[in-house]
């Protein structure tokens, strides 16, 4: 939603498909890219007060569970906020969010902050870090971690370094992992600094990298398992960035600061999901058991 206009439920169909599910994957670009802007700042003072419907009854019953649109992990955090839910013994709403801000992000913070309070009591799917969101938002423990992985259709490469220096690397532009691993080259001397392109369109980064321009791409485990279950017949060798560098996201929810007690539950019945292996199990549902992935975060 953008703060003037209150629009947020509308998704933006400007970007083609896959560019806008990578701006908007995990919630990552918000984030970290969007929302990280706003720092600890309070965005309440920049909102037309007259958006929050604060006069909405909250029964205690059932919990709204929230998430934005594109999402590549969305089948399996809507299975972890329902499977929190039926540990608290308690009922589930369900609610897509639509977004569409590109990479500047201007208004995230206001816009997430008025859906905490109209629509939502947790938002799933977000990167879990410090100083990421507005002190008006609290995040909860991470249910998951994903990592940025290396993929090369060369079957020898086992690491970043086995690939020679004057190939080119792919990443997503504005990425934790692009930042990661741009951040790793300028350690290295000139000589052995590999030429690192930013992609908008992660199909067209696909296709780079079998035509051969791209020696390898950097990409978010969970986007990854979606280009192979689109593109099976691909033969792709994936590759740890570690121990050049490493891209791992915590992922969980957030929610409202003040919403303190419900957050406290839901941490618990987070907790006990991973230790029983229901996390896992999820996983395994989702279709993202091949990646690598840190049940409890990293």
């Amino acid at each position: 939603m953008n703060s003037r206009t209150g629009c947020f439920n509308v998704l933006h169909t400007s970007f083609p498909h896959r560019l806008g599910t990578a701006i908007r994957a995990a919630g990552l670009a918000l984030a970290l890219g969007l929302v990280a802007s706003s720092g600890s700042a309070q965005v309440t003072d920049n909102i037309d007060r007259s958006l929050l419907n604060t006069w909405r009854l909250n029964t205690g019953s059932i919990v709204r569970l929230c998430q934005f649109a594109g999402v590549p992990t969305a089948q399996f955090d809507r299975s972890v906020g329902e499977a929190v839910a039926d540990r608290l013994l308690l009922d589930s709403e369900y609610k897509v969010l639509g977004s569409g801000y590109g990479i500047g992000g201007e208004y995230a913070g206001e816009d997430i902050y008025i859906s905490l309070v109209n629509d939502c009591d947790i938002l799933l799917g977000m990167g879990i870090g410090p100083n990421l969101y507005p002190q008006e938002i609290a995040t909860t423990r991470p249910y998951i971690g994903f990592s940025y992985v290396g993929v090369t259709t060369d079957a020898q490469v086992n690491r970043l370094s086995d690939i020679a220096s004057d190939r080119r690397l792919g990443a997503r532009v504005a990425s934790y992992g692009h930042t990661a691993v741009q951040r790793y080259i300028a350690t290295l001397p000139q000589s052995r600094r590999w030429q690192l392109l930013p992609y908008g369109d992660i199909d067209l980064m696909v296709q780079r990298l079998v035509d051969g321009t791209l020696g390898a791409m950097i990409i978010y485990g969970p986007t990854l398992a979606e280009v192979m279950a689109e593109q099976p017949d691909l033969s792709l060798t994936i590759f740890s960035l570690q121990p050049e560098t490493s891209a791992q996201m915590d992922i969980g929810g957030i929610m409202l600061t003040t919403n303190t007690y419900l957050r406290v539950l839901i941490d618990e019945a987070i907790v006990s999901l991973v230790a029983d292996g229901t996390i896992e199990a999820l996983i395994a549902e989702a279709g993202l058991s091949g990646i690598p992935h840190a049940p409890g975060g990293f």
